[in-house]
């Protein structure tokens, strides 16, 4: 018995209990360690699966999908293409006072605003680019939705049913409680647009929803779009902000004309702005981006000989246009086939359409949509008149649609139909009324806002005396409706030379009338003395006259309606007024709005007397002409020459500004940075205009040429500089005067090591708003002695530019250093990568990994099942106890795992018990598929080959990754990182670099 004990216990009672206490204390020291281990793991898997979800992401994806669908293309309103938003768009701005603000800015500078505009102003426009820069940035935190206003003529829903309504089309589930969610959490960008389509039955009703709307909702930001006419602070004071998007100026109609051409179609666009130029009327109209589509696609092409040259009225253009559309079948020689009707009979039964649709009582029915049962009654009522049995119906209302595209059904079904714009339907009505007055003036009466353009394009249509038109509104009590008048009077066929005396001579008299109304007056004055006429130059000489009188408000006014001219007449008579002492300073903001006609005047004011006002004037019109004359400046040594450098080095970024820079004659100068501009460029102009305003910007402290730069004294209106030019000056500056330490945050650093640049990219990154500011402005405030100007640089450059820069800065000093060499260098074509090493290691990982799940597969399958084939050997000790439960742990969880991503493919939304569930499966079945895979090829190739294999294959991929960084390290050049943020022209989409690479 003594014998058996001691094989029990060899070392005695007292070691056993030892070992037995210390066991003891193990396994719970590890309980505890396995329970805090357990918990940290779940909840590192949690943060991790909720840090990496975007909230919303998997619900919002389809609507995301669906919005870039929806609002990346625009109808023209005729021809069966639309065009690219995304290629074509020209950022619009917004008009304070003289100054013009970007959009962009403004919407994101308020909650509550109402965005007003002229028809064609592109209102829509922009609520469909805000949705598109939603859509590709990819950020939830405010998701943009859409609900067109004028559905709320036909239908009582709620706005919260027209959202989920928009959501629902997209096929996104479980919309109505996510709606709701995000409603409550005032993550929803809530856009209404076109409250004047609103018809004035309805209008009040729709105006105190959105002031409830807008109460009950007070976390979501909302945005309303109206005609300016039709507002009239209704929805204040939830919507206290208006804001009025501005006409394009010079430089936005050659941007845009630009992109059309590089988007659509070929365009002459030297030859469109001279045509435009030289027909002062139209020019005037072009300005609104509706009209300015029109004239692109008519004048692109083949379609500009076909068209021929463009009409000189507003009336005049949608006629010629119309009429070019309904007939281009016959003018292009296509058969019978194609065009059965002739284009004159399609007219009358477009003008019908229109006038029934702007008639409609919106109480019953959309002025914006007809059905298309009544839309086959009026062509119906119509076949009598032109001597056709009903059988033609369908044949001439489908070749309406299909040929001149003018008219579009509005769903798949063809249940309802519409115009592009609402302006082709308001023109088509004036012209079906146009021996109507009497119908006009009651259709007037009885909804203002909706019928206002209807009456000034019938006065420029109508082939009848409107005299009597003219003069009803004239006599009408409300100020509305005067200033129609006096608006009329600029296109109207024909009007009493008496009755027009009388209005303009009352409106002379009220010049100094204040805010909307006062800025109507203007227009319409300006509007009616650009026309080359008898009453447009009587006109404008009385304006004149009180210009030169003494200073006032009407004489302010009085100015600015030169300026509302656009005639070379007014610009010159502005530049005399500025050069007197008593009239300098209003003649200086009116003839800062004139544009490229203005440019004469203030290249003296700025050449001759070195007026830096004048520079900014240059500057602000933006134009390839303004640019020329800003590079004439730079070579003198005066007060304008810097502020000069500061315009083009904003302006070099407009590709044709960038063109014309090409042409112009430069002088031999020392005083330049010759190494700045790329050396592959064609141009020594261009290089030379780059190098002497890169040079002008530091004063050439970069090559020694001063001891300290200068301080940064750009224009305020200077917001952005060519990359180009602002990122070797600052990035070099920085690189010679910054610290080598890091100067980031503690909290990035980990014990004494710093963070390395990716972490330090990754924080700067992640910084908005004025919390970017403030880290920005103590990681500057480290490095004492760096100089202003290249602190200030760095926030003129592109957001991701800025943020590689300050990465930078905030870290060690690390190679490659920054020289002028390696930007010269980064300015070259890039060296290639090591692409097919890439694809060989990657082929190799996925080839490793194929064959061992293949062989886990197969001890799995063998071990569980009752008989195993002969040509599998078993498994081998100490192992085989463990092979079955693992092959039946293996099998189980891959089920498990396949199941859980099925159902977190196929829910609406991220499930956060079933992703921890699935992580932990993970975990298990990892060591179980690696236990598998190597005792099977221990067995099949022998312990020594199996490992000697797995290594061999592991050491190949760890030292091809190791290639692959050390090569593409070599090939890094910081500055090329630089230049890879890719800012397309229509400032729409951009590409985040990764300091990977």
């Amino acid at each position: 018995m003594g014998d058996q004990f001691d094989k029990v216990l060899p070392y005695g009672v007292g070691v056993a209990a030892v070992v037995f206490v210390v066991i003891f204390l193990l396994a719970a020291y590890c309980s505890e360690l396995m329970k805090g281990f357990a918990s940290r793991t779940v909840d590192l898997v949690f943060r991790k699966r909720t840090s990496m979800r975007r909230v919303g992401g998997r619900q919002l994806r389809r609507y995301r999908q669906r919005a870039e669908d929806w609002h990346g293309r625009h109808p023209l309103g005729f021809d069966t293409s639309n065009i690219d938003i995304r290629r074509i768009y020209v950022p619009l701005q917004s008009a304070v006072g003289t100054e013009r603000v970007d959009m962009s800015e403004t919407l994101s500078g308020s909650s509550r605003m109402v965005v007003l505009g002229e028809p064609g102003a592109g209102k829509s426009l922009l609520l469909k680019t805000e949705i598109l820069r939603w859509a590709e940035k990819e950020d939830d935190t405010q998701v943009p939705v859409i609900i067109n206003l004028h559905n709320c003529n036909t239908s009582r829903k709620s706005f919260r049913d027209f959202i989920v309504a928009e959501f629902g089309q997209a096929k996104v589930l479980g919309v109505s409680s996510m709606v709701d969610r995000m409603l409550d959490a005032g993550r929803l960008r809530v856009f209404f647009d076109g409250l004047d389509e609103v018809g004035r039955e309805d209008r009040e009703r729709v105006e105190g929803e959105l002031r409830e709307f807008a109460r009950t909702h007070a976390d979501c930001p909302m945005i309303v779009t109206c005609r300016t006419a039709v507002y009239d602070g209704q929805l204040s004071p939830e919507f206290a902000h208006v804001v009025r998007l501005a006409e394009f100026d010079d430089a936005s109609m050659r941007r845009f004309l630009n992109n059309w051409n590089k988007a659509e179609a070929a365009l002459d666009v030297n030859r469109v702005i001279t045509s435009l130029r030289s027909n002062r009327e139209l020019m005037r109209i072009a300005r609104r981006p509706l009209l300015l589509t029109i004239i692109a696609y008519l004048q692109s092409g083949d379609r500009a000989e076909e068209f021929g040259p463009l009409p000189k009225s507003r009336a005049g253009f949608y006629k010629a246009a119309i009429a070019h559309l309904l007939d281009r079948d016959r003018q292009l020689g296509r058969t019978r086939a194609i065009a059965q009707y002739h284009a004159n009979r399609k007219l009358l039964v477009l003008q019908r359409i229109a006038l029934t649709m702007h008639e409609a009582p919106t109480e019953r029915d959309d002025r914006l949509a007809i059905s298309g049962t009544s839309l086959e009654s009026v062509v119906r009522a119509l076949l009598p008149d032109f001597d056709l049995d009903a059988e033609h119906l369908l044949p001439l209302r489908d070749e309406i649609v299909e040929r001149s595209q003018l008219l579009r059904p509005l769903d798949a079904l063809r249940s309802q139909y519409g115009f592009a714009h609402l302006t082709l339907q308001e023109f088509l009505a004036a012209q079906a009324l146009h021996d109507a007055p009497g119908r006009l003036l009651g259709n007037y009466r009885s909804d203002p806002g909706a019928w206002r353009e209807v009456v000034k394009l019938w006065c420029a249509v109508a082939s009848v005396d409107c005299t009597p038109v003219v003069s009803e509104l004239f006599t009408d009590a409300r100020n509305d409706s005067k200033i129609l008048a006096l608006e009329c009077l600029a296109d109207a066929t024909s009007v009493s030379a008496g009755l027009a005396e009388e209005i303009i001579a009352y409106f002379l008299e009220r010049l100094e009338s204040a805010g909307d109304e006062g800025a109507a007056i203007v227009n319409a004055l300006g509007a009616l003395a650009s026309n080359n006429t008898p009453r447009g130059n009587e006109t404008f000489e009385f304006l004149r006259r009180i210009a030169w009188g003494p200073v006032s408000e009407r004489q302010a006014a009085a100015l600015h309606a030169l300026a509302a001219s656009e005639r070379q007449e007014a610009a010159a008579c502005l530049g005399e007024l500025e050069a007197d002492d008593d009239h300098r300073a209003g003649a200086r903001a009116a003839l800062r709005t004139m544009g490229e006609i203005a440019i004469p005047q203030l290249a003296l004011a700025a050449s001759g007397r070195q007026e830096i006002w004048a520079v900014d004037a240059l500057g602000t019109i933006g134009t390839p002409a303004a640019a020329t004359e800003l590079a004439a400046l730079l070579w003198a040594h005066t007060a304008t020459t810097r502020r000069a450098a500061w315009w083009l080095a904003s302006l070099i970024r407009v590709s044709d500004v960038e063109e014309a820079l090409r042409e112009c004659e430069t002088p031999q100068t020392d005083a330049a940075y010759h190494w700045l501009w790329n050396a592959q460029e064609s141009s020594p102009a261009l290089r030379c205009i780059g190098g002497r305003v890169g040079f002008l910007i530091d004063d050439g402290h970069l090559d020694d040429h001063v001891s300290v730069p200068p301080m940064p004294d750009e224009p305020i209106e200077v917001r952005e500089i060519d990359r180009r030019i602002g990122t070797p000056i600052a990035a070099l500056g920085i690189e010679r005067y910054r610290y080598n330490q890091s100067t980031v945050p503690a909290h990035l650093r980990q014990g004494r090591n710093s963070p390395d640049s990716q972490q330090i990219y990754n924080w700067v990154s992640s910084l908005t708003g004025q919390q970017r500011r403030n880290e920005f402005a103590e990681i500057f405030h480290r490095h004492r002695l760096l100089p202003p100007t290249y602190r200030h640089l760095s926030g003129l450059l592109p957001q991701e530019v800025e943020t590689l820069l300050l990465a930078r800065l905030g870290g060690e000093k690390t190679s490659p250093t920054l020289t002028k060499t390696t930007w010269q260098a980064a300015c070259l074509a890039p060296p290639r990568s090591p692409v097919l090493l890439k694809a060989v290691i990657r082929w190799t990982v996925w080839s490793a990994a194929a064959a061992f799940f293949l062989t886990a597969c197969l001890r799995a399958v063998t071990t569980v099942i009752i008989s195993r084939p002969s040509w599998v050997p078993p498994a081998q000790k100490p192992w085989s106890n463990l092979s079955a439960p693992a092959g039946w742990l293996f099998l189980i969880l891959s089920v498990v795992v396949i199941i859980f991503f099925a159902i977190n493919e196929w829910m609406n939304h991220a499930s956060e018990s079933v992703e921890i569930l699935l992580d932990l499966s993970m975990l298990l079945w990892a060591p179980c598929f690696l236990f598998l895979a190597v005792e099977l090829l221990t067995v099949l190739l022998g312990a020594w080959t199996a490992w000697i294999g797995v290594l061999a294959v592991l050491v190949v991929v760890a030292l091809g990754y190791w290639d692959i960084g050390r090569r593409e390290r070599n090939l890094a050049n910081p500055f090329r990182l630089m230049l890879t943020v890719d800012l397309s022209d229509n400032g729409l989409t951009y590409r985040t670099p990764s300091l990977d690479r």
